[in-house]
């Protein structure tokens, strides 16, 4: 008996491959040749068997490196690529940004998510309600990245190793092996002491990118580069080592709300050499009784902590709106004097999400709409649902041009009305007429338009090539690549000149648009 077979679109892998290029530049941003060699590998085939992969870049001679080896090392040169490889490759799968390809992960997430919501209904006892089948969808979500990563992660049980995809070097005696890394190390010297030593990888594993891996970078260095805007560089930097001290757990980086705890000491240890704390501090604030020494690292980092936790702000709203929570009881002073600033916090990556969306859109219609659109956005975002002469009157707008702006953001589906009537009759002269924002109606609005403004640079790139087709395939031609001088009219180079210009200019423009929808579209 036939059944019947439907078929969805994954809007993550699309959207994903959208950023693929970012995720080679993260790669880059490591100093390591192999490193980005793999990740490129992986991201142009998909999944790539670990055996296969290892011969591959293996064999890919890296210009130099003979030289570099040094002259007493009795062991070939593809040997000691091959140690390399496989080293680069174990460091990867410790820090995730590689993983196994299971069978879970090739079964779609969607047929996933009704099984476990189906059984989870079965369970529970009356009509579920909104709230209920909402609570269903994230206990879903969890359930399902904690298979993957059980899956992916966990210790293989028939090796008994560490995880799937690593297994325990067979090393029979170990001071030999030491005095042989020091024999193949680049300058001669032993290699440090590493977890990569003690592991080999498992030739027969099929591996892939943890694109989740990656967006946690990315996702990091929006919120650096917000809170260097926010405030300034030294506290952006600051900030960094604060994230650089969270280790990513099981959840995607979408569902993960609030770091581990971290320390005010583990983010000194973390700080970059040279960095001056005191240049992103008002001198006034320090201390001026202490003339005979300096304040330490510590309580320069308790003040910037003390910033970022709104400890001066004594309103409610300070809770939905700090990058930083105090985690524990146990307190520090400051090098400014402030007494009870939390010696360990947690970074809230929903606040700082949230408010980075928040402006984003606000951006967007004060660029579209003016700025007393944004105004009228804002308070309504502040104050919830409102009446026109509400808002006329704390935006200090008249009611014409409230009426005016609050229809054309209505038609754009950046506001919303709440019909509430006086009476049963619900006639229109004595019924209140609420605006609102959902705000997830404006995340879909704008991410759509989003995805429009993508597919168009995406065509016009496709048409800036076309143009100049036939320049572009005389470049293929290997005589002119051994000398593009001499074999180009001035006139043709300055052709390319221009059309490079132009195309990095839709790469820019492309990859800004793609990190918004990025962040508006990929969290919460």
């Amino acid at each position: 008996m036939s059944q019947d077979v439907y078929y969805e679109t994954n809007y993550d892998e699309i959207l994903s491959r959208l950023k693929f290029g970012t995720y080679e530049a993260i790669a880059t941003g490591w100093n390591d040749s192999i490193a980005e060699q793999i990740i490129h590998a992986l991201l142009l085939h998909g999944q790539v068997l670990a055996g296969d992969l290892l011969d591959r870049i293996a064999t890919q001679q890296e210009e130099g490196v003979t030289d570099q080896i040094s002259t007493g090392a009795t062991k070939p040169v593809e040997n000691y690529r091959a140690m390399k490889v496989s080293s680069t490759l174990v460091r990867l799968l410790q820090d995730s940004y590689i993983r196994p390809s299971t069978a879970m992960q090739h079964v779609s997430r969607r047929d996933r998510e009704l099984a476990h919501e189906a059984a989870l209904r079965r369970s529970f006892k009356g009509i579920p309600t909104a709230k209920t089948l909402k609570e269903f969808k994230l206990k879903v979500a969890h359930l399902i990245d904690e298979e993957d990563s059980r899956e992916s992660e966990a210790p293989d049980q028939a090796t008994n190793d560490v995880r799937l995809g690593l297994k325990r070097k067979a090393t029979t005696n170990p001071p030999q092996a030491k005095r042989s890394r020091k024999e193949y190390h680049v300058d001669g010297s032993a290699e440090p002491q590493d977890n990569s030593v003690m592991w080999d990888v498992d030739r027969s594993v099929w591996l892939r990118v943890n694109y989740d891996r990656f967006n946690v970078q990315i996702r990091n260095d929006m919120i650096v580069r917000a809170v260097s805007q926010k405030y300034n560089p030294t506290t952006g930097e600051v900030f960094r080592a604060a994230l650089a001290n969270d280790s990513p757990g099981t959840l995607r980086c979408e569902l993960d709300d609030r770091s581990s705890p971290v320390s005010i000491n583990t983010i000194v240890q973390s700080l970059p050499a040279g960095l001056k704390l005191q240049r992103g501090l008002d001198k006034r604030s320090l201390l001026d009784d202490r003339a005979d020494s300096q304040p330490t690292a510590a309580e320069l980092v308790a003040d910037y902590i003390a910033i970022l936790t709104g400890q001066d702000n004594i309103s409610s709203s300070v809770q939905s709106t700090r990058f930083l929570a105090p985690f524990g009881t146990t307190t520090t002073t400051s090098a400014s004097g402030a007494a009870k600033v939390p010696t360990s916090v947690t970074i809230e990556y929903g606040n700082i999400l949230r408010s980075l969306q928040l402006q984003l859109v606000h951006d967007v219609v004060i660029t579209r709409f003016g700025p007393m659109a944004g105004r009228i956005f804002k308070i309504l975002l502040e104050r919830g649902k409102l009446e026109e002469k509400h808002i006329s009157k704390i935006g200090l707008l008249s009611m014409g041009e409230t009426r005016d702006l609050c229809a054309r953001m209505f038609a754009a589906s950046l506001l919303s009305l709440q019909e509430v009537p006086k009476s049963n009759e619900r006639n229109p002269q004595r019924t209140f007429f609420l605006w609102f924002v959902d705000f997830r109606k404006c995340k879909t609005w704008l991410s759509d338009h989003y995805c429009k403004t993508i597919g168009r640079l995406i065509q016009r790139r496709l048409f800036e090539r076309s143009r100049k087709s036939l320049l572009l395939r005389k470049l293929e031609r290997s005589d002119v690549k051994e000398d593009t001088d001499g074999l180009l009219t001035d006139w043709e180079r300055e052709s390319l000149a221009v059309l490079h210009t132009v195309l990095e200019s839709l790469a820019t423009v492309e990859v800004r648009v793609v990190l918004s929808n990025f962040l508006l579209d990929h969290f919460p």
